[in-house]
């Protein structure tokens, strides 16, 4: 009777002992879930810390790398500002020149490239802005090659990629390529601008909206290259009339100018830069041509009316 009596006992304490043991752990769900993927360490090619394109575009954000690299993720609220694509990268990665490929990363498997962009469009700058149409995300995130007009205004790209995820920027190794390009950056907003015009009877400021609201024409000798005639800001300036000028760009150099210096042979041109910037030049036709001589100001500040 004892001997039954401890087997009874024993099997009671084995039970109590299996029911007190934890069940082994089951897959994750709702917020879990998402928490074991934020933890998971990052595969091959990818950045530390940074999540994959595939995962980025979900939350409609865009993931921005140099040379395989990550360094940005931009939510939609940061590309409402239509930010030129060259002010988002390090600053050794600005300069245009060195550039040799953008890919850019949409829906499909095969990205679209752009290949040595300062090259392929010498006078355009590359930018990020929010697309148009239904989704969850709206139109999600663009990427357009702009005349800098025509970005200062939130105008038409000469070029345009819609349903960007990731933009990857290869830069050329081991090379001189670009490294003097495009004054070492992304440029200024030129619609903070201002050229001061002076006459006698007073000054007139003239902002970057307004000069940028200005009609363009082509550039002589160039079609595909449009800005303002000195004459069109002047006349902006209420200036009807003068006999000399000098006008003045941002490094303090002064360039004088006689009325009896332009003609129908002689322009002086005025050009929105990749900078942001006024260049003023003094194009003379030569031939059947024209050719830049007698003036350049690469940041024009102000005109003294004499």
């Amino acid at each position: 009777m004892r001997t039954c009596l401890c087997w009874l006992a024993l099997a009671v304490v084995v039970a109590g002992c299996s029911r007190d043991k934890p069940a082994p752990p089951g897959p994750a769900t709702g917020g879990s879930a998402a928490g074991a993927r934020g933890s998971t360490s990052p595969g091959p090619g990818s950045g530390a810390g940074v999540a994959p394109p595939a995962q980025a575009a979900e939350r409609g954000a865009l993931e921005l790398f140099v040379n395989d690299a990550a360094v940005a993720t931009l939510s939609p609220a940061q590309v409402a500002g239509w930010p030129r694509l060259d002010a988002l990268v390090p600053g050794d990665a600005r300069r245009l020149g060195t550039w040799e490929m953008v890919a850019l990363q949409g829906a499909g498997a095969k990205p679209t490239e752009v290949p040595h962009p300062s090259t392929t469009y010498p006078d355009l700058v590359p930018a990020i802005f929010p697309g148009t149409g239904a989704g969850p995300d709206g139109g999600g995130i663009s990427f357009g090659m702009f005349d800098p007009v025509e970005l200062a205004r939130k105008g038409k790209p000469a070029l345009r990629a819609d349903g960007i995820r990731a933009i990857r920027i290869k830069l050329a190794q081991n090379s001189g390529r670009g490294q003097n390009d495009d004054g070492g950056g992304a440029g200024g907003d030129p619609t903070k601008l201002v050229v001061t015009v002076t006459t006698p009877s007073g000054a007139t400021r003239l902002t970057g909206e307004q000069i940028l609201a200005l009609p363009r024409e082509e550039m002589p000798g160039n079609a595909d290259q449009k800005g303002w005639q000195l004459g069109a800001l002047l006349a902006a300036a209420g200036v009807k009339s003068y006999q000399r000028l000098v006008l003045r760009d941002a490094a303090g150099t002064n360039l004088t100018l006689d009325r009896k210096d332009l003609g129908p042979s002689a322009v002086a041109f005025i050009k929105l830069n990749k900078q942001g910037a006024l260049r003023f030049r003094i194009l003379k036709k030569v031939g059947d041509g024209w050719s830049p001589g007698g003036g350049d100001l690469r940041a024009l500040v102000a005109i003294d009316v004499k």
